[in-house]
């Protein structure tokens, strides 16, 4: 039997969402983080639960093919040892091996589903940029008796690990953060204060305190499959441009295949620009739902900028009901549209979107465990899973987009 404090040699087989190693010991699965398929490890037990238990890599005897010199490392200036930086989980992994394993975190997920026995995946996406991809950061103040500092909070603790650059930010925004501390409000910086920096090609870099954005700032512009949008500063927005446009027009690609369902209906619509594309790609009429009442104006001006018709409106998805049947004139040439915060859909809104008869729904998650949920809900009320495809949008991370189509049961000849 496993007890803490147990040392023991383990091999690692596969990798589970979230980054950590997987072995088998006692018949319980040995979750061990920084490590990769194939590694041979002597390791500590850290916690035992009934079917798991945790370890921490004690020596790397036989080393996974598969690694390599992390790349996500600063030096910590508490130790003066270099550190992981924190959500970089798969910083020792050679980029195909973690695309890999992405790859296979999702269809584990997906296969309990009913019916899902010869679902059709399409090749995942790779970002053309592991590293130096993000076009936004939010990272967070501290006061250290050198001076105020910035960073991201550590793993399991509130601290900070200062940065004067992030593996993971555009080189526009690693250099804004170097100088950051000469910036005019840097010195009214407050204890847990978070700090976001930003970067369009139209704009450059910048950065404001969240919740501080100014009446007078006007909004970015960002460029994307759709043309030019405006975007409000505190606005939702992908953060890896060439995978979002990408991902934009695999949903344009998707919904050209099919031009029996050009009424569009686009649930977390942000400020608009998957169901503009689809406007373009032969969409007749477009609808769009959002709760940020920014991201609704935005989407307003986007829509006329473009010279599209749409009708945008601000409600709270999850919190206040939807007239399914109002917005959805003719169910069997509507085309839905989902794209929900990584804690997916309501119940209520799961539901009711099962059983608004659309003919079709694209559904884009950050979180593949609360899409197989949300999923589970939409199979049960008529739909099947068309066709799937794996997006990734944070390399170096345990997150990635998911794009799944589904299509109702009837409408299939």
């Amino acid at each position: 039997m496993l007890t803490i404090g147990d040392t023991l040699t383990a091999d690692v087989q596969a990798l589970a969402y979230g980054g950590d190693g997987v072995a088998r010991r006692d018949g319980r699965v040995l979750f061990i983080p920084e490590s990769a398929p194939g590694d041979h490890l002597r390791v500590r037990v850290t916690q035992v639960k009934k079917r798991y238990a945790r370890a921490a890599c004690l020596d790397l005897i036989t080393p996974s093919p598969q690694r390599m010199a992390p790349c996500c490392r600063v030096i910590d200036p508490d130790s003066g040892e270099p550190a992981r930086v924190p959500g970089c989980c798969y910083d020792h992994l050679a980029y195909s091996a973690e695309v890999a394993a992405k790859q296979q975190q999702l269809e584990g997920l997906l296969r309990h589903l009913p019916g899902t026995g010869g679902l059709r995946y399409e090749a995942p996406f790779q970002a053309p940029l592991p590293l130096h991809y993000r076009n936004k950061i939010t990272l967070h103040a501290e006061r250290r008796p050198d001076g105020m500092c910035v960073g991201y909070r550590r793993e399991a603790s509130h601290r900070v690990l200062p940065l004067t650059a992030c593996p993971l930010a555009c080189e526009a925004i690693n250099v804004l953060l170097a100088k950051l501390h000469t910036q005019d409000g840097f010195r009214d910086l407050h204890d847990g204060d978070a700090v976001v920096l930003r970067h369009t090609p139209h704009d450059g870099a910048c950065w404001w305190r969240a919740g501080q954005i100014a009446p007078e700032a006007p909004p970015l512009t960002e460029a994307s499959p759709a043309g030019p949008l405006q975007v409000a500063r505190d606005a939702f927005y992908q953060v890896n441009p060439p995978v979002a446009d990408a991902l934009v027009r695999t949903v344009q690609t998707w919904f050209q295949s099919d031009q029996a369902a050009p009424e569009i209906l686009d649930l977390y619509c942000g400020v608009g620009v998957f169901g503009f594309a689809l406007m373009q790609a032969g969409g007749t009429r477009l609808t769009g739902i959002e709760s940020g009442r920014n991201a609704v104006r935005d989407a307003q001006r986007n829509a006329r900028a473009l010279g599209l018709k749409a009708e945008f409106r601000c409600a709270a998805l999850g919190h206040e009901t939807l007239d399914f049947a109002g917005l959805i004139r003719t169910p069997s040439q509507t085309t839905v549209l989902i794209d929900p915060p990584r804690d997916g859909m309501a119940p209520e809104l799961a539901h009711a979107l099962a059983t608004c008869c659309a003919r079709r729904i694209f559904y884009i998650a950050c979180d593949p465990a609360t899409l197989a949920r949300d999923l589970a809900v939409l199979l049960q009320g008529g739909y099947r899973i068309a066709r799937v495809k794996l997006f990734d949008m944070f390399p170096r991370t345990a997150h990635f987009e998911s794009l799944v189509e589904l299509i109702r049961s009837e409408t299939q000849g």
